[in-house]
Parts: structure tokens; C-alpha cells; sequence
């Protein structure tokens, strides 16, 4: 059942059927509960999170050169721990990598959908040619790219030096690595379909690997040393349960993030696609809770098809699908105790999944202080940063944007609520 109120906060008086963007809807709703099945059990902890937690911040927040508000808005965000379920039972130098990457893949996503970059796409597209064109190269003057990309760069070096991870790993992560940022690419300007089903099809279909859950995947690989022939990742069985793995991450991401998402109107979540076919808000959660059940229940039909390879293989391709699972765990726990999606609200949030959607605290994204995203399409990261140098004039800088972005917010609201005050016939 779903209750929806329309009230007036403070002098903004606005009309969710004109104002879509900037109206003060108070909507209380259940949202799915995420921790069904066998993400029901707790999550285990690596037993390094504590340090190495500290040491990945402070070497992102040096590299990347963040502000205080930035670093205490990475703090708050503790993608440490993300990675600490991720790979419970890997060293020190495993949960290292893992983690210096997820502090990582959020903000450079963060730039896409949070930030300016959402809505000038070019310049979004050669973002991420950027850092696609660096993971390809064989070597990275460290000079010739932002820090954001040096971080990736960095983890990606290491990884290439590490004689523990087998060639096969090294490659999928590569290649899992480009999906990703091609899959990013090709989302900028997604827009739904004339049906619902045709919409939930093609956002799935980019989701997969723009999620990024396929890299976490390869993670588990690397940071648990596993030494698996090639061949069993070409398994049917096996890559359906990556799948499934993938979508259960995504409902349940798009499921706690939606709240915060919503007024952006961003196409990116399952939830504002149902939504924009007709679904009130609590049927759209409804049915992604129902799309949850269904893929714990392909979950345990997969692993019935699974082939015995004898003890040595089998039992890494089951360290390997525990890892598949403990990804899950990790995102589902995590995102209730980060305070980027429910803030403070976080604890009660988690006991009754029941949330007043527009009253609701959580964190700002992290804004990088300066993106060379508007420079002309290269194919090497050499042109890219010599492009950069040459067209200083039509750079555009995050914060600058963001800054003309905020007054003309401000300057648009203040004009409504004084058309609101003058005629009120509108109002819900």
C-alpha cells in the first residue's frame, strides 16, 4: 500500500505534476529486503580491514589530491569495508588491491552520475575514452593523466608484477575492466523504450557490465590466488551464475540508491524505469523484490548443472562462486553501513526497510576539483594529455559547472515559489 502526501517544506511551494525535478513529495515506503536467501548470513570480515582501510584512504586522498571535504566524505563512504567482505579470507596485499579499486570505480562513477558529467555527454564520453585508451597502453608517463586515472593505472601495475595471479586472471580483469568503461559509454544517453519489457531488456542488457560487478568477480580470483584452467570460466553453468550474481547486485543497489537518485530523473535504475511505465513508487520496489526471489531460485538451479572436475579444480570453482556470493554480501551490508545512500538514517532503515523517500540523509557524491573531460577523442593517452595542454580554453572545470549549476537551481526555485505563493490552485 502505498501513502503519498504532498506538502510544503520551508517557502518552496512546488507542483510534482509540473515540477517534477523540484518537488517536496513525502512518500513513505517499504523497500526490498536484500538480505534473503543465502544473503541472509552474516558477512565475514578480513581480518586486515582495519589497516589496510587506512592505508588505501590515505594514499587515494594523497593521489588524488582531495580537499577535507572530499577526504572526510571518502572516509564516511568506507569503501574499505566493501572490500573487506569482498575478500575475507585474502591478505594483506589482496584486500589492498581490492580496495584501492572500489575507492576508485565510486568516484570515478560518482563523476557520470552525480556530477556534471551526466548531462554533457560528449564530454562524458571522453572521460571514460581516456581512461580506457590508458588502461591500454603499455606504459603511463604518470604525468600524462589526471590522478583519478593514475589510480587505476597504479592498481593495474601492480597487478601485472604480482607473479601470484595467473595470466588468465590478469587477462579477464583487463578485459572485464573494458567492458566496464565501454558499457559506461554506450548507457550515456539511454533513454526507455515504448514498453516496459523492451525498456527492462535493454537496461539489463548495458547494466551487466556497467555495473561493474564483473571486476569484483575477477578480484575474488586474484586476491584468494586461485589457479583455475581457462575453460571453467567458459562454463554455461558457471557464467549463468555470474549473472545471476550481476543481477541480484543490481536490484539491490538500484533498490537502496533509488531515493537518492530520483529527482536527478536518471534512467540508470531499475526502480525509475518502472516507474516511468506506469509502477507507483512501493510497485516498483514490489517488483524488484519479486525479480530478487526469482534469481535465488535460478541461483540453486545453476549450481545443480555445475560439472565435476575432481577435488583440486572443484574446489576453487567453489571458492570461486562462494566469492560470487560474498560480493553480494558485501554490497547488501555495506550500503547499510556506508553513509552514502541513508546517512544517519542507515540503522533504522535496515531494521524496518521502511523509508519516508525526501527526508531521507545520506552523502554527497565526490566531486573531482578538475576533469579534462571536454578534450577532442584520442585514441592514445600521450594525444589525450597533449590535447589537453594545447585546448586549455575549452576545458571545463567540475566545480565550475557545478557552481552555474547551483545558482541557476536556486535562481529557478526561488521563481516557482514565488508563482506558488501567488497562485496555489495547482497544489496537491
Amino acid at each position: 500500500m502505498l501513502l503519498e502526501i504532498h506538502n510544503i517544506r520551508g517557502n518552496l511551494l512546488t507542483s510534482p505534476s509540473q515540477f517534477h525535478n523540484f518537488h517536496q513529495a513525502v512518500i513513505m515506503v517499504v523497500i526490498p529486503d536484500i538480505f534473503e536467501s543465502f544473503m541472509s548470513r552474516d558477512p565475514e570480515r578480513n581480518i586486515h580491514y582495519n589497516e589496510i582501510g587506512e592505508e588505501s584512504l590515505q594514499w587515494t586522498i594523497k593521489t588524488c589530491g582531495y580537499n577535507e571535504r572530499e577526504a572526510d566524505r571518502m572516509r564516511r563512504g568506507d569503501f574499505a569495508y566493501f572490500a573487506a567482505v569482498t575478500v575475507p579470507d585474502s591478505n594483506k596485499q589482496g584486500l589492498r588491491i581490492v580496495a584501492d579499486w572500489l575507492n576508485w570505480v565510486f568516484v570515478f562513477d560518482d563523476q557520470l552520475d552525480d556530477g556534471p558529467l551526466g548531462v554533457l555527454e560528449d564530454e562524458a564520453r571522453h572521460y571514460i575514452d581516456c581512461t580506457l585508451a590508458m588502461l591500454e597502453e603499455s606504459t603511463v608517463d604518470r604525468n600524462a593523466v589526471q590522478p583519478i586515472q593514475w589510480v587505476l593505472r597504479d592498481i593495474w601495475n601492480r597487478v601485472q608484477l604480482d607473479s601470484r595471479c595467473t595470466l588468465g586472471a590478469k587477462q579477464r580483469w583487463l578485459e572485464h575492466m573494458k567492458e566496464y568503461l565501454r558499457a559506461l559509454r554506450s548507457s550515456i544517453g539511454f533513454l526507455p523504450s515504448a514498453n516496459l519489457e523492451d525498456t527492462i531488456d535493454g537496461y539489463f542488457e548495458y547494466r551487466f557490465h556497467s555495473i561493474g560487478v564483473l571486476v569484483l568477480f575477477t578480484w575474488v580470483e586474484y586476491a584468494c590466488a586461485l589457479d583455475l584452467p581457462n575453460e571453467v570460466f567458459e562454463d554455461k553453468a558457471l557464467k549463468k551464475l555470474e549473472r545471476i550474481g550481476v543481477e541480484i547486485q543490481m536490484l539491490a543497489n538500484d533498490s537502496v540508491s533509488y531515493h537518492r537518485e530520483k529527482d536527478q530523473d536518471c534512467p540508470h535504475n531499475i526502480i525509475h524505469l518502472f516507474r516511468h511505465h506506469g509502477l507507483s513508487e512501493q510497485a516498483a520496489y514490489d517488483r524488484a523484490q519479486v525479480m530478487l526471489r526469482e534469481r535465488y531460485r535460478e541461483w540453486y538451479l545453476a549450481l545443480a548443472d555445475l560439472p565435476i572436475r575432481g577435488e583440486a579444480i572443484d574446489k576453487q570453482v567453489h571458492r570461486y562462486i562462494k566469492g560470487i556470493q560474498d560480493v553480494a554480501s558485501a554490497n547488501a551490508h555495506w550500503s547499510f553501513r556506508t553513509e552514502r545512500y541513508f546517512g544517519k538514517d542507515r540503522g533504522e532503515i535496515r531494521r524496518t526497510r521502511m523509508l519516508v523517500t525526501g527526508q531521507i540523509d545520506w552523502l554527497a557524491p565526490i566531486m573531482l576539483p578538475n576533469t579534462h573531460a571536454t578534450i577532442q577523442e584520442k585514441t592514445s593517452v600521450a594525444s589525450c594529455a597533449e590535447d589537453a595542454e594545447l585546448n586549455t580554453g575549452s576545458v571545463v572545470r567540475v566545480d565550475e559547472v557545478w557552481r552555474w549549476w547551483g545558482a541557476s537551481a536556486l535562481i529557478l526555485a526561488s521563481l516557482m515559489a514565488s508563482l506558488a505563493l501567488s497562485d496555489r490552485s495547482w497544489l496537491w
